[in-house]
């Protein structure tokens, strides 16, 4: 594990549930396998799952700009996304693929 994952060390550090999801179901390594999965979790209505709720609430926050205690760098070494321009871009098209029914937090259109 690179040292920079500290949400892999500590559970109550801020987003580490989001960073946690992302880097099990987007990084590289895991992302043909699993990413399917955390689409379904998310749209599953029954899912009453706290641990997907709490992504969700995560995901809006950094949507709406408030990562306050999010360092540089950390949605990217968790997502090592490619594809993207930077977390932004990433974070929007995420919810989109995620939450395709829901307005993106914190976004016009």
């Amino acid at each position: 594990m690179p040292s920079g994952m500290y949400w892999m060390r500590d559970k109550e550090a801020p987003f580490s549930t989001f960073l946690s999801f992302i880097h099990s179901y987007y990084h590289p390594e895991a992302r043909n396998d699993n990413f399917d999965a955390l689409v379904q979790a998310a749209q599953d209505s029954e899912s009453a799952n706290t641990d997907m709720r709490v992504f969700k609430q995560e995901l809006t926050r950094l949507l709406e700009g408030d990562r306050e205690g999010l360092p540089q760098g950390a949605v990217h070494l968790a997502a090592e996304y490619d594809d993207f321009h930077n977390d932004d871009d990433f974070l929007v098209w995420l919810w989109q693929q995620l939450y395709p029914t829901e307005p993106v937090p914190g976004h016009q259109g």
